[in-house]
């Protein structure tokens, strides 16, 4: 009887660092299951996919989180569980003594979460190994501010508690005048960010599996287009010895086992190179490596599962990898950029269709697309299909006034769902009570947002639009909609399309209970679109509109039930 193959859990579900994990794998016989955040998502397509098991968010202590994880990982018993993210990773990190002794975590240790994981320790570390890295200014809230531009605002954290769903942003300061603004808005913490002088040149990555402090495999890429500071498509380089020796340096220092992205910044008119920072996790670009025999993802399972330290290979260079979709997106955002400037559009165009052609030469392979597992990039494809239907044919307000047809025995639930619950949603649910009150409707209402954070309260703008409109937000607390909520309500009532998409994208099975809030009123658009973020005069004319809609939705919803009870 032959044996079964091991069992390995990737988490996530994008189609650059966790595809290319999936298929790594998958080749080698592995059975792989997989924890995604999305049931939308075109990587779930992969033939290479054994199983997929939707986890909680991780929420409040997490115990629910927990307690599924746990729960999985005794019943699957993995060889090897691989977090391709941080919002996956850090609460594996956390959790890490409370799970069946033999399964394997892809996690970093105790040093290298405190090297890697914040930047600031990042360049302290890279100073101690002599390894270049920009000017800085640590914020503080009393100190000075930096007074030389442009700079780079950057959070220390990418991901932290308790906002664990929620990714920092990096901006590009010009002026002392946008430093005020940016600290404005965001209000940071003493020492929460830092501001980093903008070097400059073309991003370049080295790629390493190290054991104990030990580089096992290097791989050094540049981004061939670069758009704000992000590329889609990469091209592999000949080593840099140098910097090399620097990554070595660094993984030595921690004794770092695991997979690592080192992002440096090149300046190649002068050939100086800064370190920016590490993602000690898949990184974006690792389709290239893998498109070019340096199998990252199994090489890591070898060492961690097999015991084995596979020795170093050599790559071709230049060779190209190119995640399509998202390329061709900033092809289109640059492209429109240059619209007033036509020839500078018409040899921007040439050049990224010219590049294409790397593919008849076999020098370009495909993030999604691979001949021994199309399923992805064909499902890739009908969803942008679909998209540009609907953009094309948009929505006829008229097609949709009525709730779902149901029939009920009881009182009738609604759930007002929207992205933050502390915007729309909440304020239906508030309005909607006081008209069930005084019409006496026999309808339950609540409300919840799609994003994984509780607990927040509502705008100071969103409290006085309300009071205006006859509401008290000044107590309401955010939640989640997490999954016993949506499926015990009969209809979800949503206000635009992103609402839609965030649900469906989850819980597909529930895109019956939809309904537009909008379609209960006349207007040329069914979308109440989200007004976080804008001022006053937006927030009213969003809570009039919703005001507008829900008399004729508490009607219907009250007359699902056969007597039409009286909620006395």
């Amino acid at each position: 009887m032959a044996q079964a193959a091991k069992k390995v859990l990737v988490i996530g579900d994008d189609t650059r660092s966790f595809l290319a994990c999936v298929r790594s794998l998958g080749r080698q016989g592995l059975e792989v299951h997989v924890a995604p955040n999305t049931l939308q998502s075109p990587a779930l397509a992969s033939r290479y996919i054994k199983q997929v098991h939707i986890l909680p968010y991780y929420l409040g202590d997490g115990q629910e989180w927990l307690t599924a994880t746990r729960a999985l990982l005794e019943n699957e018993r993995f060889a090897l569980v691989l977090p391709c993210e941080e919002r996956s990773l850090l609460p594996l990190i956390r959790h890490q003594h409370e799970f069946p002794p033999e399964t394997r975590l892809a996690i970093p240790n105790e040093q290298a979460l405190e090297a890697f994981f914040d930047k600031v320790r990042t360049r302290e570390l890279a100073s101690r190994c002599d390894v270049p890295v920009a000017q800085a200014h640590l914020f503080h809230a009393e100190g000075p501010l930096p007074q030389t531009f442009p700079l780079v605002a950057k959070y220390r954290k990418s991901y932290s508690w308790p906002d664990l769903y929620v990714r920092t942003q990096v901006k590009i300061v010009k002026s002392a005048n946008e430093l005020a603004q940016w600290l404005q808005a965001h209000q940071p913490a003493d020492q929460e960010v830092f501001f980093e002088h903008l070097v400059p040149g073309v991003g370049v990555g080295v790629s390493v599996l190290c054991d104990r402090g030990e580089v096992l495999q290097a791989f050094e890429h540049q981004r061939a287009h670069e758009v704000s500071g992000s590329s889609f498509y990469r091209k592999s380089m000949p080593l840099h010895p140098e910097r090399l020796a620097a990554v070595q340096r660094m993984v030595s220092a921690i004794r770092y086992t695991g997979l690592a992205m080192f992002e440096f910044k090149v300046d190649q008119a002068t050939g100086q190179w800064h370190l920016l920072e590490v993602n000690a996790r898949p990184w974006g670009s690792l389709p290239l490596p893998v498109a070019w025999g340096i199998d990252f993802p199994y090489r890591l399972y070898q060492l961690l599962v097999l015991g084995q330290r596979t020795p170093s290979v050599t790559y071709p260079a230049p060779r190209y990898a190119r995640n399509f979709m998202s390329d061709l997106w900033q092809f289109r955002m640059t492209s429109s950029e240059l619209r007033s400037h036509p020839l500078a559009m018409a040899k921007h165009a040439a050049g990224w269709l010219g590049g294409l052609l790397r593919i008849l030469v076999n020098r370009e392979r495909q993030d999604t697309w691979v001949w021994d597992d199309t399923g992805p990039a064909r499902l890739e494809f009908q969803q942008l299909l679909a998209t540009i239907k609907h953009k094309l044919q948009g929505d006829d307000v008229r097609t949709r006034r009525a709730l779902p047809a149901l029939t009920l025995e009881r009182r009738p639930r609604l759930l007002f769902l929207c992205q933050g619950n502390i915007c729309r949603s909440s304020y239906a649910e508030k309005k909607a009570r006081q008209l069930i009150e005084h019409a006496k409707l026999n309808v339950a209402v609540d409300s919840a947002g799609m994003l994984p954070r509780n607990a927040r309260p509502a705008p100071l703008v969103a409290q006085e639009a309300a009071r205006q409109q006859g509401v008290d937000l000044s107590t309401h607390a955010s939640k989640h909609a997490f999954e016993p909520l949506l499926r015990q309500s009969d209809w979800i009532v949503i206000f635009d399309d992103i609402n839609r998409q965030a649900l469906i994208e989850r819980y597909p099975d529930l895109e019956n209970r939809l309904v537009y809030l909008g379609d209960f009123a006349s207007a040329p658009d069914r979308q109440i679109l989200d007004p976080d973020g804008k001022d006053l005069d937006t927030f009213l004319q969003t809570y009039r509109r919703i005001d507008a809609c829900l008399p004729a939705l508490l009607k219907q919803a009250h007359q699902a039930t056969p007597a039409h009870e009286s909620a006395c």
